[in-house]
C-alpha cells in the first residue's frame, strides 16, 4: 500500500514537471483594474479607490493613472522580472502580478509619496476567456493589421455571460474553445508587431539587445523628452528582434535623448 502511495506521488510530481506552469502573457494582464488605494506622505490624496486601465497599443504597454486623481497620468511599462516597472517625470511605478487577475501597485513620487493598492481585473472564472478578451482588446487597439480583426470586443462582452454560467464539461469545452481563438488573436498581433514574441529567448540572445533593454531602463530616467518622443521610442525598442533591429533602436534612444540633455 505504502509502495503504491508511494509511486502515485511520484507520478503527480512527474506531470507537474512535464508541464510547467504557463508564463503570462499580454491577453493576461491587459484589461480595467479596480481596488482601494492607499496614499501615504502626500501633500494631497487622491481617490480612494478607481479603476485604472492597463493597455497594450502597437507594441507599447501603458497603465493610465488619471483615475487615481493626484495629479497623475498614464505611464509607460516595461517587463520587470515577471511584473512592470515605468516611470514618468517624477513617478514611478512598479506591478506585481498578487494572483490571477490581480495586481499589487506601488506608485513613488520623488517627494515622498507612495500610492499602494491591491487591483483585480473582472473575471468570468475561465482563465482562457479572459486571456481571449484581453487578446481581443489589444487587437482592437492595434492600428498595423492589414487584416479584419479576429475577434470583435462588442460580441465578447455578450458571450461574457455564457462563460459565467458555464459548469462542468460545458465550462471546459468553452475553456478550449476560448485558448485555441486567444492563441490565434496572440499569433496575429506576433506577426503584425503589436505584440511580443512569446519566446522568451527572442530579443535577449545578442549583446546588441542587452545593451537596449540597459538603455531602455535609462531612458525611462530622461525626464526632459516628450511622453510622446518617449513612448515612441519605447514602441521602437519593442519591436526589435534581431540584433541589428536592437542596435539601430538604442542609437535612436541614445541619440534623441543627448539632443534634450540628458546622458548616457
Amino acid at each position: 500500500m505504502r509502495r503504491a502511495v508511494v509511486a502515485g506521488s511520484l507520478a503527480v510530481a512527474a506531470a507537474a514537471l512535464a508541464t510547467p506552469a504557463r508564463t503570462p502573457g499580454w491577453g493576461d494582464w491587459v484589461g480595467d483594474y479596480a481596488g482601494k488605494l492607499t496614499w501615504t506622505s502626500c501633500a494631497a490624496d487622491g481617490a480612494g479607490s478607481a479603476t485604472l486601465p492597463f493597455e497594450a497599443t502597437d507594441g507599447t504597454v501603458t497603465l493610465d493613472l488619471t483615475p487615481a486623481g493626484g495629479a497623475l497620468e498614464t505611464v509607460a511599462l516595461l517587463e520587470d522580472n515577471g511584473g512592470w516597472s515605468g516611470q514618468r517625470d517624477d513617478v514611478s511605478v512598479h506591478l506585481t502580478r498578487s494572483k490571477a487577475d490581480g495586481i499589487d501597485l506601488a506608485i513613488d513620487l520623488e517627494s515622498g509619496c507612495q500610492v499602494r493598492g491591491r487591483l483585480e481585473r473582472t473575471s468570468t472564472g475561465i482563465a482562457a476567456c479572459d486571456r481571449l478578451a484581453g487578446w481581443a482588446r489589444i487587437e482592437a487597439r492595434c492600428t498595423k493589421l492589414v487584416r479584419p480583426a479576429l475577434e470583435n470586443e462588442a460580441r465578447l462582452a455578450r458571450q461574457k455571460k455564457t462563460w459565467l454560467a458555464a459548469k462542468g464539461a460545458e465550462r471546459d469545452k468553452l475553456a478550449t474553445q476560448c485558448d485555441a481563438r486567444a492563441a490565434k488573436v496572440e499569433s496575429e498581433l506576433v506577426d503584425a508587431g503589436c505584440a511580443p514574441n512569446p519566446d522568451p529567448a527572442i530579443g535577449m540572445r545578442g549583446a546588441e539587445c542587452v545593451a537596449l533593454r540597459a538603455s531602455l531602463t535609462r531612458l525611462q530616467r530622461c525626464h526632459a523628452l516628450p511622453p510622446d518622443v518617449e513612448q515612441l521610442l519605447v514602441q521602437d525598442a519593442a519591436n526589435a528582434v534581431t540584433d541589428d533591429e536592437c542596435k539601430a533602436a538604442r542609437a535612436r534612444i541614445v541619440s534623441t535623448s543627448q539632443q534634450v540633455g540628458c546622458i548616457f
